[in-house]
């Protein structure tokens, strides 16, 4: 049996990554990696069984016009993630398994939260930088065995993750939060999507090729979104348990069998969480001046249809696809009670570029109006009518976010992608001026 560990070469790799001079492979603009094939050690230890990545993002924007503080500025934020698949085949005989580790360092700060949005009103999800939040500091991404059994009939993960990485997962094509990774981490308050993972299990059906249903059931631990608690290995601080349900079916639209992809969902969570407005009598309690009533738990579920609707010259890596996603909460606990967002993307809008792609997506983030009743009645019982007293707190609606954004694939391992998004009714609060934002991102893979 192969060693699981082959700690001479995996020393000598580290140590030639800095140092070999092969100029076709170190930036080579068809190569996978930005540091090449490590003078052959990364094709070996592939082979081998070890995968190993670093990837990197960062994302600069600036405030046009508009937003709560019209100071224009810039902000930059990125993120690093170091991470590591084994093939348990190749490794250790054991067939159809892998076992995958990711580590994640957030910096930086947001133009969102310095210029766009009221404190006492802050954005639901519309953050401009994607790869900013869950504090600024390392998290463990992934640690999780994944095994495959009765020939991909069932497949099973266990250990830590993001509940988004296996549930509402659909990619993501923007900078804006909103319009980006699952919905339910948007305005749930406790669906935790990457770079945060909870310790818990996945288990996946695949009944054929185009169906399938997964569920999910994690420890639901805030404690590992804090700078202390992030690394974690204990289940010291969990609070309840989080469950997920999934049913997928995956299209083959038409004769040249175009991809797309149908999701239905839900979730519950145990922890008992307060209600918004009321206390346990059904009066408004800071009225009554008695506590909220207490929930067993809140809830939630989302729908997602995406389907590639054209190709170019029978070519179906490129052409338009089409979205439609719809994210809703209990009205008794949330801060929005709904989401919906549509869009479009186009892959390879010019032969001469058939990776980059094009992407335009409209959001809508809707305000629990229990929630404003509460912020409405709170300013009457206060004598206060007038925005710009700092107590005076804001009756929140709706907010909408666009962006419009081109991602250039300038080699395999390196992509920039500049956008322009408007953030309307930044936190719902329609007082503000909506805010337009310039940014671009840029990824490297190692």
């Amino acid at each position: 049996m192969t060693p699981i560990f082959n700690y001479k070469k995996i020393l000598i790799a580290i140590i030639l990554i800095p140092t070999y001079s092969n100029a076709e492979d170190w930036l080579a603009s068809n190569g996978k990696y930005l540091t090449g094939d490590w003078q052959g050690y990364r094709t070996e230890f592939s082979q081998m069984g070890y995968d190993f990545s670093v990837d990197y993002s960062s994302i600069v924007t600036s405030n046009i016009s508009g937003g709560y503080d019209r100071d224009k500025t810039a902000r930059y934020s990125d993120q690093y993630t170091f991470g590591a698949k084994l093939d348990l085949k190749k490794i250790a005989g054991i067939s159809d398994a892998q076992f995958v580790v990711s580590i994640n360092d957030r910096n930086g700060r947001d133009i969102t939260v310095d210029r766009i949005q009221d404190s006492r009103a802050p954005v639901i999800g519309s953050g401009a930088q994607s790869n900013y939040g869950r504090g600024q500091i390392w998290h463990i991404g992934q640690l999780w065995y994944q095994q495959k059994i009765f020939n991909n009939f069932m497949d099973f993960k266990i250990g830590r993750m993001a509940i988004g990485e296996d549930f509402d997962n659909n990619g993501c094509f923007f900078q804006n939060l909103s319009l980006c990774g699952s919905l339910a981490g948007h305005g749930s308050g406790v669906w935790y999507n990457t770079p945060v993972s909870q310790y818990g299990t996945r288990i996946k059906i695949n009944f054929d090729k185009s169906n399938y249903a997964q569920f999910g059931a994690f420890l639901y631990n805030p404690s590992y979104l804090t700078r202390e608690g992030s690394f974690k290995m204990n289940l010291s601080g969990r609070t309840g348990n989080m469950y997920v349900a999934e049913l997928g079916h995956l299209i083959s639209l038409g004769d040249k069998k175009l991809p797309g992809s149908l999701k239905l969902g839900g979730w519950y969570n145990t922890v008992n969480a307060a209600d918004v407005l009321n206390d346990s009598e059904g009066h408004v309690y800071i009225v009554s001046k008695n506590p909220e009533k207490i929930h067993d738990g809140r809830y939630g579920g989302y729908f997602y249809l995406m389907q590639q609707v054209s190709d170019v010259g029978n070519d179906i890596s490129r052409g338009l696809t089409l979205f439609i996603h719809f994210s809703a909460n209990d009205k008794y606990t949330s801060t929005m009670d709904y989401q919906a967002q549509v869009g479009a993307v186009y892959k390879g809008l010019f032969a001469s570029r058939p990776r980059d792609y094009i992407s335009f997506g409209l959001n809508k983030m809707h305000v629990n109006q229990r929630l404003a009743q509460r912020a409405d009645i709170a300013n009457n019982l206060k004598g206060l009518n007038g925005y710009d007293n700092p107590s005076y707190q804001p009756v929140r609606s709706t907010e909408y976010s666009a962006e419009l954004r081109y991602s250039a694939k300038i080699t395999p391992w390196f992509s920039i992608s500049p956008d322009i998004q408007l953030i309307a009714n930044p936190g719902g609060v329609n007082v503000i001026k909506d805010a337009w934002v310039f940014g671009t991102q840029v990824n490297l893979s190692f």
